[in-house]
């Protein structure tokens, strides 16, 4: 009986070190630690460039900030712009990255399989899904944002934070018809969103990010595993064979 119990135990620590492996590695904040060196974009530097060279890029001071509703209104397509969020809100729902391919390379039926265009994000195991957020102006208005999971997350633990310059740009109207609900409640106009995510950035280093999530969340589970199972053998005074 003893052993039947230190075996689900054991079990039951291998379990909790994969979820919390699959944690850690999901949520930790790669992007910034390799952009940290980036240098800011000011005004100047944006005249005759395209949108992917800037989008998605840190702020200067001289970006201008959407502080208020009636501005974001006013606010082009074509403007560069960034926001000082007060507080962010998630809505549960993301979209397909675009460079992200639309098919899996295989299936266990042989062929291809078809990803979701979009998704709840807590299924988004490899993150890759830019979530829609609320995020809330000086004027305590609310707009619709896709930015960096790195901003997201300081955000929602309440710090400051400056987000990359973005644009105004057509919300995808699939989300919008999974978030009408919380965007009511909210009054927030689900026209348009604030977009900063650096694709072409994003899309060189995905693959790259994806082997060091792995390798940080296999890490944990071999040392968080390791220790679990070795207080439970400790506990059960469980002898070396």
């Amino acid at each position: 009986m003893k052993k039947k119990l230190v075996k689900a135990l054991e079990f039951l620590a291998v379990v909790v070190a994969l979820i919390i492996g699959v944690l850690v590695g999901k949520n930790i904040s790669l992007e910034s630690m390799l952009k940290k060196n980036e240098q800011p974009v000011t005004l100047s530097m944006t005249e005759g460039g395209i949108p992917e060279d800037y989008i998605g890029k840190p702020a200067a001071e001289d970006i201008p900030r959407i502080e208020d509703l009636g501005t974001w209104e006013e606010t082009w397509t074509t403007s560069y712009i960034t926001v000082e969020p007060k507080s962010i809100v998630p809505t549960g729902i993301g979209v397909r990255y675009p460079w992200i391919p639309a098919y899996s390379n295989s299936s266990r039926r042989g062929g291809p399989r078809k990803k979701a265009d979009i998704i709840n994000t807590k299924f988004d195991i490899f993150n890759e899904y830019g979530e829609y957020y609320l995020l809330q102006l000086p004027d305590d208005s609310y707009i619709l944002g896709e930015i960096p999971m790195d901003d997201a997350r300081k955000l929602k633990a309440g710090k400051s934070v400056t987000l990359p310059v973005g644009r105004k740009q057509s919300a995808d109207s699939r989300v919008v018809a999974n978030i009408t609900n919380i965007c009511a409640e909210y009054d927030v106009d689900t026209e348009d969103v604030f977009y900063c995510i650096d694709e072409k950035w994003s899309e060189e280093h995905n693959f790259m990010l994806l082997l060091m999530r792995f390798g940080v969340g296999a890490v944990v589970v071999l040392v968080l595993g390791t220790i679990l199972i070795t207080i439970v053998d400790k506990v059960f005074k469980v002898k070396d064979a």
